[in-house]
């Protein structure tokens, strides 16, 4: 899981010093946001702010737009890599799935050439952030309002993965107020397996159906430092998830609704409750819903 500054504590909230960390152990990314807007503000190029810092620079030599999204690299960039192509459809399924509006906030990416100059760089620009695979930034702009969205990241084996989970964060900050810490990862687990996979992340279901799983939704709804989440909390997180959008339909209801109030009110509320009303008996459909997904599996080896 690469994850916000916010891949993984929460990319888009305030801490009271200023910044929130959001530090993703599954995927090795983190979100993030900053108090403070660049120096120069050009959404039509890479940042000035990343420029010139302790003799290290973002990407620039090539871009190239994909829906929502402008990448950014010094690796030349083919708009018919099926990467592109798939990254430039995730919009699109996210939105969907999701009964989201669409939004046209440009998300840039920048995709350094390898691990040792994205580490120099992250580090000379963002000097408080832990050693993570990808990133995504909001940072208030110095013109206009709303956040800018950025993501960092390099190319590596994990690219396709870790770029999936920290769009998915920037996607939901583009159209919503804010998102539970809990759900907020989980759908970025979900969203972040090849389309083709219907969200079934293979090693979180293998893990969970062979040890002592105790689901609390409950409890995770109280965490709210990505300190406090494990990678067990971000297998619940997806397991709750896979659940609402690929189980009973009452439950998708529920998660929908609750989404719906999230793009106007940033503190709505738990969703256990709402959840646990439209789908009586919740740990037991969610131990038979995880139980069917491992007999599926299961019958196609």
């Amino acid at each position: 899981m690469p994850h916000r500054l916010t891949h993984r504590n929460r990319s888009w909230r305030r801490a009271d010093v200023g910044i929130a960390l959001v530090l993703g152990f599954a995927a090795g990314c983190s979100t993030f946001r900053t108090a403070s807007a660049p120096t120069v503000d050009r959404p039509d190029k890479p940042p000035a702010l990343a420029t010139g810092i302790a003799g290290v620079s973002p990407p620039s030599k090539y871009s190239l737009r994909a829906s929502q999204f402008v990448f950014y690299s010094d690796v030349e960039l083919k708009a018919e890599n099926p990467l592109f192509v798939e990254l430039g459809e995730l919009r699109d399924q996210v939105f969907r799935e999701l009964q989201l509006p669409t939004s046209n906030t440009l998300i840039q990416v920048y995709l350094f050439e390898d691990r040792e100059r994205y580490d120099r760089f992250m580090k000379a620009r963002y000097p408080e952030l832990p050693k993570r695979r990808a990133f995504f930034v909001a940072q208030p702009r110095t013109v206009g309002g709303g956040d800018e969205l950025l993501v960092y990241t390099f190319w590596g084996e994990r690219l396709r993965q870790d770029l999936r989970h920290e769009l998915t964060h920037a996607l939901l900050h583009s159209v919503l107020k804010d998102v539970p810490l809990w759900l907020d990862e989980g759908l970025a687990e979900y969203f972040e397996l090849p389309p083709g996979s219907n969200g079934v992340n293979v090693q979180h279901l293998e893990q969970l159906r062979r040890g002592a799983f105790a689901p609390d939704l409950a409890r995770l709804e109280q965490l709210n430092q990505v300190a406090q989440m494990t990678p067990a909390e971000y297998r619940e997180a997806w397991a709750w998830v896979h659940l609402m959008l690929r189980g009973p339909a009452d439950g998708k209801a529920a998660l929908l609704a609750y989404l719906q109030q999230l793009r106007s009110n940033g503190s709505p509320g738990p969703l256990q409750p709402r959840l646990t009303a439209a789908v009586p008996g919740l740990t037991d459909a969610l131990d038979m819903h995880l139980g069917q997904l491992a007999q599926a599996l299961a019958a196609q080896r």
